[in-house]
């Protein structure tokens, strides 16, 4: 029987310095508000709770190290909480008022403006993130490159041609695509390829496609590891619709001599517009 009370003893010991280490290294900051919905995340939401709602969300997110954030959301009058997990986007573009209060983790250190805290590794790591906001973008990992036939378009708004192409981007303003209309010929490639030094590991990748069009042609994800062919990790032909669709977790095995390629093929007419928004690569598996 002491035997027993010393162990329960002990549990309750290790609980609280766990918790109180928690508390001392880790808190919770506001970092911008960001949208009701976004479903290339994965989190969790807590509905029903005790107490304060800020005070049970936090408590439960420093308790769990793939918590990477806390958000504080209304719904019709309704105040819940949601838990982050796997990553915390760092642009999520905001538009309208259904907007949720983000609360990231963060150590008693500073990440770079480019990176973000992983609470399992308990290192900063840098975040690739392609918006096409902005013409150049320190953050994002894909280039033009030559050998192709045609180039990837920045775009805002709905593309030239009707019934192909979004009518506006996925995430904020901007997109890329491929304008496929005279004097592109069937099977005509444009390539975005990948400007960065990897790690010999795996790397997560989601985004936002569009592949709206009659005669919608192929994109896609490949790596190139020095002179080897091209290996397609994903692949999608034909008319998706119009609507945005999110590619949500495809992993990558990248080395210091392997290079991602987006190539998209058009289809036998101009009829085949696609687009791309707001790819995220991650420097770690997908959760």
């Amino acid at each position: 029987m002491q035997t027993r009370i010393w162990n329960i003893v002990a549990l309750m010991l290790l609980v609280t310095v766990s918790v109180s280490k928690a508390e001392t290294c880790e808190s919770l900051l506001y970092e911008s508000d960001v949208p009701l919905a976004f479903d290339i995340r994965a989190y969790e939401t807590i509905t029903t709770f005790p107490g304060s709602l800020m005070g049970t969300c936090s408590d439960r997110c420093l308790r769990d190290k793939s918590c990477l954030a806390v958000e504080i959301c209304e719904s019709g009058g309704t105040k819940y909480c949601r838990l982050v997990r796997g990553w915390t986007p760092g642009y999520l573009g905001v538009t309208g008022t259904e907007t949720c209060k983000q609360y990231a983790v963060v150590l008693n250190t500073t990440c770079g403006a480019l990176e973000f805290y992983d609470r399992e590794t308990a290192q900063c790591v840098q975040q690739d993130v392609c918006n096409f906001e902005l013409t150049t973008e320190p953050t994002c990992f894909l280039t033009e490159t030559t050998g192709d036939i045609f180039d990837w378009t920045r775009r805002s708004g709905s593309t030239s041609s009707v019934s192909t192409g979004p009518p506006s981007a996925k995430v904020g303003s901007y997109y890329k695509y491929t304008e496929t209309s005279s004097p592109r010929l069937t099977g005509d490639t444009a390539w975005l390829v990948s400007n960065r030094v990897f790690e010999d590991k795996t790397y997560c990748l989601s985004m936002y496609y569009h592949m709206y069009g009659s005669t919608q042609g192929t994109l896609k994800i490949q790596t190139i590891t020095g002179s080897d062919p091209p290996v397609t990790h994903w692949e999608l032909s034909g008319d998706q619709g119009n609507t945005w669709h999110s590619l949500d977790k495809l992993n990558l095995p990248l080395n210091n001599n392997t290079m991602i390629r987006f190539e998209g093929i058009r289809g036998t007419n101009y009829y085949s517009d696609m687009s791309i928004d707001y790819v995220v690569l991650w420097p770690f598996a997908c959760p």
